[in-house]
């Protein structure tokens, strides 16, 4: 059966002779974004060389192996029917892994249609709490899921305590958090996004509060960030006296209480750095924006141009020169490294939502303060754009093409082990 799936895919039997205008054109797309250079290219000719030299843990090895095989044979296939005539196609399975570049466009488009049928049509500012980097990255690398939830929380409750606070706001504002990990040229670079509503739900629930401030900012960021940097250092104390955080090798060193009191008295002296953005005017643009940054991975391939000479040529915008573009040469192994540092822990959420976006209350509160101020979706009447590719069928270009059936691939170390006892057998004989 394989075989035959094998045959079709490489024939590309897909009833092309009825192919209209439309479909040649997005496969003529198609087709030059395959001949450019992707994450799993990078993959597949590096990884192997990569993991015989340097040590990966098993989440890791997982996420890059997911990477490299993805839509290929290593995977499977699934088969393909048109719902109106019928017509049948097969393709490799994706391997639909959230650190996959290829595998996040649908998921993104989804989660933006639910943030726009369920959000209150308030304006919205988009603000971003960054720790620093050189501190912090040895403690951030052995210990990622405390590290990032102490991150979350702290500048949650930030914002929260400003919002509640009469001087400011005095109401209950909702937000929607995003972690990102790295920076431009996949440096270590720790922050996290909030898209955060300019006004919140009064105590009472009767009234939608505006912000003081305008639109020009949410609240002070210099209050904000000395608030975000006592938080922070204070949860970070409770993870050390409540012995969550793992502190062996160069991190041995703050290991006892003197050597973690002085680490902490050198992290008070750094900022703790929190910028946002003046109110949108149209909020349905704020959250198609941050859907952006909700599926977003270290590196897009849109990115990557070229491997020479065993570096890989990536393109990046460089903030510190008034953001203009730059090219990074990197070497292929450094450039591995630092992806699979980006990889997140097993079942780690990487959106988190708070205030009156989240709890038991969430749905009244989102019910309560759409009939307020309005929702989103009422100004989106009329935009009919798709922001994504509706798989049509090739044969009709009418019908959706649906999955009926896959077949997947054994699990690869199956393989591995078959592999190495007949050639022990082979061997021995």
């Amino acid at each position: 059966m394989q075989i035959v799936v094998r045959q079709a895919l490489r024939a590309g039997v897909v009833g092309r002779e009825k192919m209209s205008k439309r479909r040649r054109g997005w496969e003529k797309k198609e087709e030059e974004e395959s001949n450019k250079l992707e994450l799993a290219d990078i993959m597949r000719e590096y990884l192997p060389a990569y993991l015989s030299k340097y040590g990966v843990t098993f989440q890791q090895w997982k996420v890059l192996k997911a990477i490299e095989n993805c839509r290929t044979s290593e995977m499977g296939y699934h088969l393909r029917e048109c719902e109106k005539c019928g017509h049948r196609e097969w393709m490799y399975n994706s391997c639909q892994n959230r650190h996959c570049p290829k595998c996040q466009w649908g998921e993104q488009y989804d989660w933006v249609k639910k943030r726009m049928e369920e959000l209150p049509g308030a304006k919205y500012h988009h603000t971003v709490f960054t720790v620093p980097d050189g501190e912090l990255y040895a403690l951030m690398i052995m210990n990622k899921e405390v590290m990032y939830k102490i991150v979350f929380k702290a500048a949650a409750e930030t914002l929260l305590v400003f919002g509640e606070d009469p001087k400011h706001l005095g109401a209950k504002i909702g937000m929607i958090g995003i972690l990102h990990t790295w920076g431009q040229t996949l440096n270590y670079h720790i922050h996290v996004h909030f898209l955060v509503t300019a006004g919140g739900l009064t105590k009472d629930g009767e009234r939608w509060k505006r912000s003081k401030y305008g639109d020009k900012f949410l609240f002070p960021v210099k209050a904000m960030s000395k608030v975000f940097r006592g938080k922070f250092i204070a949860k970070l104390k409770k993870a050390y006296k409540e012995k969550e955080l793992v502190l062996e090798g160069q991190l041995e060193e703050i290991s006892s209480p003197a050597g973690f009191r002085n680490y902490l008295n050198r992290l008070a002296r750094h900022t703790f750095r929190v910028h946002s953005k003046p109110a949108t005017r149209k909020p349905e643009h704020v959250v198609k924006y941050l859907g952006g940054y909700m599926k977003r991975v270290a590196i897009s391939n849109s990115r990557l141009e070229k491997i020479e000479d065993g570096k890989v040529v990536f393109k990046y915008k460089d903030n510190r020169d008034e953001g203009k573009e730059k090219r990074c040469r990197m070497e292929a192994e450094e450039f591995i490294r630092r992806f699979a540092e980006h990889i997140l822990p097993a079942g780690f959420v990487r959106v988190r939502y708070y205030g009156i976006f989240a709890g038991r209350d969430r749905k009244q509160n989102l019910e309560r303060a759409r009939e307020l101020i309005g929702g989103l979706e009422e100004k989106e009447a009329g935009d009919g754009e798709q922001d994504y590719y509706e798989p049509r069928c090739p044969a009709c270009d009418e019908g959706k093409m649906v999955v009926v059936e896959y077949i997947r691939q054994p699990v690869s170390i199956v393989w591995l082990l078959v592999l190495t006892m007949t050639m022990k057998y082979e061997d021995t004989s």
